[in-house]
């Protein structure tokens, strides 16, 4: 009965007490290596490493500037004639040079081959090489199966026999001359409008205007 008294006096005065705290295991750590003076050669050798290739870029680039500044000196100089020989001559080294475009189909889809990794070396070609020098007017889907020209009128739209099949083809089987506009269908009704507008009432009449007579009496 004692010791059963004495640990429930133990259990009540810890739980007075309140948690533990924990232990602070950063007391016990080594503390952090600041010896800045210890490799102090490596880190010198490293420096002069940076500062060569440094000096290297930039000569590089000074190098490449003064040559692109002579090239385009050069390129005044020369005549009509000469500047488009060299021109086709530099094009003739382009991948798919003469070659023609394929006729696009109607109502092809058109896909946009971006505007990023465009980036062209010295002979003019892609640096991304046949990824990006492929043809990206090329048909595919159901847009490469048949030309839509050949099938009947009905059949001459976009997503034929689906849900989100339209009518429009394009603009210029539309007429775009028709004044049967809503805004155009009533002009009596939109000048009152405009006349009872501020700073719009007789806004055109530049007539002097008459002069008031005085009422009699005055």
């Amino acid at each position: 009965a004692d010791e059963s008294r004495q640990l429930l006096v133990q259990i009540v005065q810890q739980e007075e007490a309140g948690p533990s705290q924990p232990v602070d295991k950063s007391e016990f750590e080594a503390p952090p290596d600041d010896d800045d003076e210890a490799d102090e050669l490596e880190q010198f050798e490293r420096w002069k490493v940076r500062e060569l290739r440094r000096v290297k870029r930039e000569r590089e680039e000074a190098r490449k500037e003064e040559a692109d500044k002579a090239e385009i000196e050069r390129r005044r100089k020369l005549t009509d004639a000469e500047r488009a020989a060299e021109d086709e001559e530099f094009n003739q080294g382009r991948a798919g040079h003469g070659q023609e475009k394929e006729q696009w189909k109607f109502l092809q889809r058109y896909y946009h081959k971006g505007a990023y990794f465009q980036d062209e070396d010295e002979t003019g070609n892609a640096k991304m090489g046949p990824v990006m020098s492929q043809d990206f007017g090329a048909a595919t889907g159901r847009d490469a199966v048949g030309d839509k020209a050949a099938m009947p009128a009905p059949m001459q739209v976009k997503n034929f026999g689906h849900r989100g099949a339209v009518k429009w083809t394009h603009l210029s089987a539309e007429d775009t001359s028709s004044k049967d506009a809503l805004w155009a269908a009533d002009r009596g009704l939109a000048g009152k409008y405009k006349q009872r507008m501020a700073g719009v009432k007789a806004s055109n009449d530049f007539e002097r205007p008459a002069k008031r007579k005085k009422p009699a009496g005055l």
